[in-house]
């Protein structure tokens, strides 16, 4: 007689569930994903970006050499912002460039507020800039929230600190965001500031230049090569006699106002409060009663009602010098094609953009006639390109209005049917 063995319910489910007899499978422990290490691209991979894009886009036109200037940390921006670490408030320090070695006085200052008599006013510390002047000095910018009567004593203290021992602080801001969110000159933030100055002037001078830029006002954080750039533009375009020249989203219009004695006639536009007061001051420096500011956004309502009146024809020069981020509004493209100027100037960080805006304005008979790479901030991995668009007289796009006018009335009117032989790609078989 067979005999099977007969299992109890309790030996068929512990070998079932070798785990353990609850009847529950302990999770396997998921792998924790390594953050993602951002590294910062060397000037050797922007150069390989940059022409790669030309090479797969077919960028046409002249490419001119790379253009940039040795950054030196004086001439720089520098921060010192409050972050949560482990549970607790530091301040840190955020340099420029990875690896730039800071400033004494950046080191002074960074120094003296880590002090304890200055405990209440380093915790309502948000954010300290050191906006460079391009010359060793700089303006310094504190966004803090001083509550109560011990922070405001402890910063009062922290001024007179800056005015006995650092004389490399030309002046000193403070000032609170509403709402509250960090301070960045280089972000067209919809928020209101209030400005309290400490010491000193809201104009700080540009280098040696002889103009001055409000302290809240946008610039690069490397100066150097920025203070050179209108005269390399002079030098791009060749500027000839009569010419014109109109300058949107200008922040200070330094730019323009390095180069109203060049042209007849000079226009500036921005929307900043603070970019229309230092561009005032610039116009008054400037030496030449040429130049007007005009404040508000870049709409192609303007450009048409601008270039309608007859006192505004001219060779004119339209540069644009895009805010990263930014794009042109709709329309745009054909109202700058619309004003007929001699030569448009765009200045764009986004190679996708730069490659859109090309296509557009080359369907409105302006070719690419050359570009020129930026490497306005080196070490920062960030690089932008300068491009010159001019008038199709030449015909090259095939539509030119200016060659077809030439045309005699009977050639006109006459119709042609001419049958070419396909090439290779047009052949569907």
């Amino acid at each position: 007689m067979k005999v099977t063995s007969r299992r109890t319910n309790t030996e068929n489910f512990r070998r079932d569930n070798p785990r353990g007899n609850k009847g529950f499978v302990k999770a396997e422990k998921k792998e924790v994903a390594t953050p993602v290490v951002r590294r910062t691209l060397t000037f050797e991979d922007i150069q390989k970006q940059f022409k790669a894009w030309t090479t797969d886009m077919r960028i046409p036109g002249k490419i001119q050499a790379w253009w940039t200037c040795e950054a030196q940390p004086e001439n720089a921006d520098w921060k010192i912002y409050n972050k949560l670490v482990n549970g607790h408030e530091s301040l840190l320090l955020d340099a420029p460039v990875k690896g730039m070695e800071a400033p004494a006085v950046v080191q002074r200052v960074m120094e003296q507020v880590k002090k304890e008599h200055l405990r209440n006013f380093r915790k309502s510390i948000r954010t300290v800039w050191f906006r460079a002047c391009g010359n060793g000095t700089f303006a310094l910018v504190v966004q803090a929230n001083l509550r109560g009567k011990n922070s405001a004593h402890e910063s009062k203290t922290f001024v007179d600190f800056l005015q006995r021992s650092c004389p490399e602080i030309v002046s000193c801001h403070q000032i609170q965001c509403l709402p509250f969110v960090p301070f960045d000159p280089a972000v067209h933030q919809n928020t209101r500031i209030e400005s309290r100055c400490n010491f000193g002037n809201d104009l700080m001078p540009l280098g040696d230049t002889g103009l001055y830029m409000h302290v809240l006002d946008w610039a690069p954080r490397l100066k150097d090569a920025w203070l050179q750039l209108p005269n390399k533009i002079a030098d791009f375009i060749h500027v000839a006699k009569g010419d014109k020249f109109f300058e949107f989203y200008s922040s200070s219009s330094f730019v323009a106002a390095s180069l109203a004695s060049q042209f007849s006639q000079v226009e500036t536009q921005d929307c900043r409060e603070t970019a229309m007061v230092s561009s005032r001051l610039n116009i008054r420096n400037s030496g030449q009663d040429n130049m007007k500011f005009h404040r508000g956004f870049f709409e192609p309502g303007f450009l048409d009602k601008f270039f309608s009146k007859a006192a505004n024809d001219g060779r004119w020069t339209l540069y644009l010098n895009l805010p990263a981020g930014e794009t042109l509004p709709s329309g745009s493209v054909e109202a700058l094609a619309g004003a007929r100027p001699e030569r448009i100037l765009l200045q764009v960080s986004d190679l996708e953009l730069a490659a859109k805006l090309i296509r557009q304005l080359r369907n409105q008979g302006y070719v690419l006639r050359k570009t020129l790479p930026l490497y306005l901030e080196p070490g920062t991995g960030k690089f932008e390109i300068l491009s010159l668009f001019v008038p199709d007289r030449a015909g090259l796009l095939g539509r030119n209005p200016v060659k077809n006018q030439q045309k005699s009335p009977k050639t006109a009117s006459k119709t042609l049917f001419v049958q070419k032989t396909p090439t290779f790609r047009q052949r569907k078989d």
